[in-house]
């Protein structure tokens, strides 16, 4: 079935017989009745309004209490109407009322427009067998569409156009005639025959202004929440339901794993290119229907007799996932430029799927149980530097466009389908390649490390398929095998339990004078000695004096770890009245002909403050937070935040706060900072430079654009980078500090205790 015109394409349930199939209806808990519509997203969830739950339980509408402990029935009209199964809410948005300015605040019963109100339920039970998910699209304004009431029967449908659509609602309206939408198809999908998908669902009616009714008052407004809109609701609430507000699920159960949903419509430019690579490939018609019909078996399409037309495999490449990637594998080798330009065509619109339908199911078919375990760690030591982990700590609760293959393979499996998913938005690492060729993509770099901790037979078998895999994409055979010498390396070191070493020296600096500092410092390679005292000094020095005796020693004591050994670690033991000193900023004062040294670019430059710790309360809370380094909530103190004990409340709120970015006001920064210390926040970033607007922006940024463990090197390259773009204005350049307060390795106790101090208690 095709929106305009033929097609040689038959889509499976895409169209309103289909839509009615995932209709859900909200039954009274009492009575049994119909008391509002819902839809099926797939894996035993259903979106509705929060309204409508309330209503079935008996509360009032707008309660703003998500119900716990207390299941509603639901049925499925079209297909079993009479059986019900119970559901429970697991997200939870209670309606809210749209105030132009100002936090949102609760709807109230009268209001006439609210936005919000939103439930996710999850069935106890299975879903009757032939219930599929519809497709989902945006909104967009001069959509006609189509609604159904709860009780979905069939003369009960309600047509409408949408006349507005903004970032919280919409409004459809209805002409006078038919029914109109009302009270029970609160929560029913909006079905959009054009796009053959649903754009939103009903959430309510505009009634009748106060007084008396008059013939230029005849309103049918349907208030609607967008598809947009659900997907930010859902996703705000909590990262794990981001897998249903994306709502990628398979046509049908027979569908093939890889044929998905259609994809967000394209800007016209890139329709345009796109037509304009595959004409020049398929001028012959003979290869244009042979190719469309392959394009079509292969994404597990219906097709008719009907010879495609350029226009309709166009109109497969851009809406369908890995179908770029399948039609790229079925070309010969004189194609190849041009089927690069299109694979480029696709990675610049952002369509997903690296890897064609027969490579990804042959990839999973390589993978074991015990292949297939390992799977995450190899993509971690491979990709460092990704921010993929950083939020996706559990890959199981990845969103639904990492999901897309994952409901045709076993639970075992799922997990695997995710990380492949999420590796193939990466499409190339930060390595040198060959000139005028591609970069290697992260999944094949994960593949290869992962292949290295295979045995040899299957090592093999996962080599040949990423050179397959590479000559599809043009990745040069030099660029791949550097990429398989750094998996060797790692496999290597990873079987003798032995990781890079990790070399850190520890200074402790007690203030002198005005610019001059007494200094102790301990030596620690990494590589598992002890760690031992390589300097006790009594003279004051200045800071370019210190900056050439730590680079003496640095030089010296890692010497012996090979000719390229990983960037130490230089940290900083402090007061707390001295954490703001530049000591990452200092430099040796070189001479014309002596080489520059500036410690916080040359070595990766913390801070630390062991006088904090000394407290049991602190010291445990420290321990406990820096166990969460990895999973915990990044805190950001803004301009907001004036007062010790606003970030008391935040801190004790939430215990697995493990880093805090600090941009709040100059004046209140140390005040702030010494609660964050004294709750056991091991890691605190702040800017020392005050401009008038916030660098917060810039801070999360530098916290987030990797590991949570790799943020001193990160700093450190962040801080060599803004000296060579120092010519610029001195507040454009971002010049963090940072706190690292590792409880994994405490610092040494000074030389110089005062014996007649005592524990504290």
């Amino acid at each position: 079935m095709r929106v305009k015109g033929r097609s040689w394409l038959r889509t499976r349930g895409a169209d309103a017989a289909g839509a009615r199939q995932s209709l859900v209806c909200v039954l009274d808990a009492a009575r049994g009745v119909t008391v509002g519509s819902g839809v099926y997203l797939g894996d035993g969830r259903v979106l509705t309004c929060s309204h409508v739950v309330n209503d079935a339980l008996g509360r009032d509408l707008f309660a703003q209490d998500e119900p716990t402990g207390t299941a509603v029935g639901v049925a499925f009209p079209y297909l079993a109407f009479g059986v019900a199964i119970p559901a429970r809410t697991v997200a939870w948005i209670p309606a809210r009322r749209a105030l132009p300015h100002g936090a949102p605040q609760p709807a109230h019963t009268g209001d006439f427009v609210w936005y919000g109100d939103l439930a996710l339920l999850e069935l106890t039970a299975r879903a009757p067998a032939p219930v599929q998910p519809i497709n989902w699209v945006p909104m967009a304004e001069g959509q006609q569409v189509r609604a159904w009431h709860g009780s979905g029967k069939p003369f009960s449908y309600a047509d409408g156009s949408v006349q507005s659509c903004d970032e919280l609602v919409g409004f459809v309206d209805s002409t006078l005639q038919g029914a109109a939408i009302n009270p029970g198809y609160s929560g029913s999908p909006l079905w959009c025959e054009d796009q053959g998908a649903a754009v939103g669902i009903v959430v309510g009616v505009m009634d009748p202004p106060p007084g008396a009714f008059h013939s230029d008052q005849v309103i049918r407004r349907t208030i609607v929440l967008p598809w947009q809109t659900v997907q930010a609701e859902l996703g705000a609430v909590d990262r794990q339901h981001s897998a249903i507000a994306d709502a990628a699920a398979p046509a049908s159960p027979d569908a093939h794993p890889d044929a998905g949903q259609p994809l967000s419509v394209v800007d016209a430019a890139t329709r345009h290119s796109c037509t304009a690579l595959v004409a020049g490939l398929l001028a012959d018609p003979g290869r244009c229907a042979e190719h469309g019909q392959r394009l079509a078996h292969e994404l597990g399409l219906d097709v008719t007799p009907q010879v495609p037309t350029i226009d309709d495999i166009v109109d497969v490449l851009l809406t369908r996932h890995r179908a770029i990637a399948t039609f790229v594998e079925g070309l010969t080798a004189p194609d190849r430029t041009a089927a690069r330009k299109l694979l480029a065509l696709g990675r610049a619109a952002t369509l997903p799927g690296l890897l064609s339908v027969r490579e990804h199911n042959w990839l999973l078919d390589l993978m074991s149980k015990d292949v297939r375990d390992r799977f995450p760690e190899a993509a971690r030591e491979a990709l460092p530097h990704t921010t993929l982990f950083d939020y996706l700590p559990a890959l199981g609760h990845a969103s639904a466009q990492l999901r897309d293959t994952a409901s045709a393979r076993t639970d075992d499996e799922k997990t695997t389908v995710q990380l492949i998913a999420a590796l193939e938005e990466f499409w190339g690492d930060s390595a040198p390649v060959p000139d005028g060729s591609p970069r290697v993509p992260a999944l094949l770099r994960a593949v290869e490390y992962l292949a290295a901790t295979c045995v040899p037979d299957r090592m093999q078998r996962f080599w040949e398929w990423s050179e397959q895999v590479a000559r599809r994409l043009g990745v040069a055979r030099e660029a791949l095998g550097e990429r398989r010498d750094d998996a060797a390396g790692w496999a290597h070191r990873r079987r003798k339990g032995a990781g890079p070493p990790s070399p850190r020296l520890t200074v402790r600096l007690t203030p002198c004078s005005a610019n001059t500092y007494r200094c102790e410092a301990w030596y620690d390679s990494g590589t598992g000695g002890d760690e031992r005292q390589v300097l006790v000094e009594d003279e004051p020095r200045a800071p370019a004096d210190l900056v050439r005796l730590l680079h003496r020693i640095l030089v010296r004591e890692t010497s012996s770890l090979g000719p390229a050994p990983v960037v130490p670690l230089l940290e900083v033991l402090l007061e707390p009245d001295y954490l703001d000193v530049t000591v990452d900023q200092w430099d040796n004062e070189a001479s014309p002909d002596e080489f520059p040294v500036v410690l916080g670019a040359e070595y990766a430059v913390v801070v630390r403050c062991p006088d904090a710790r000394r407290a049991p309360e602190s010291l445990r809370h420290w321990q406990a937070r820096w166990a969460e380094l990895d999973n915990g909530r990044v805190l950001r103190l803004d301009q907001r935040h004036t007062k010790p004990l606003q970030v008391y409340g935040l801190l004790k709120e939430d215990l697995t706060v493990a880093r805090v970015i600090i941009d709040c006001a100059p004046q209140h920064r140390a005040a702030l900072r010494a609660v964050c210390l004294a709750l056991g926040v091991p890691v605190i970033v702040w800017d020392r430079q005050e401009p008038a607007g916030s660098r917060g922006d810039q801070l999360i940024g530098l916290l987030l654009n990797g590991p949570a463990r790799s943020l001193p090197h990160r700093v450190r390259r962040h801080r060599a980078r803004a000296l060579a773009e120092s010519d610029g204005p001195a507040t454009a350049v971002l010049s963090p500090a940072l706190m690292w307060d590792d409880a994994s390795r405490p610092p040494p106790r000074p030389l110089w205790i005062d014996p007649t101090g005592e524990e504290p208690m």
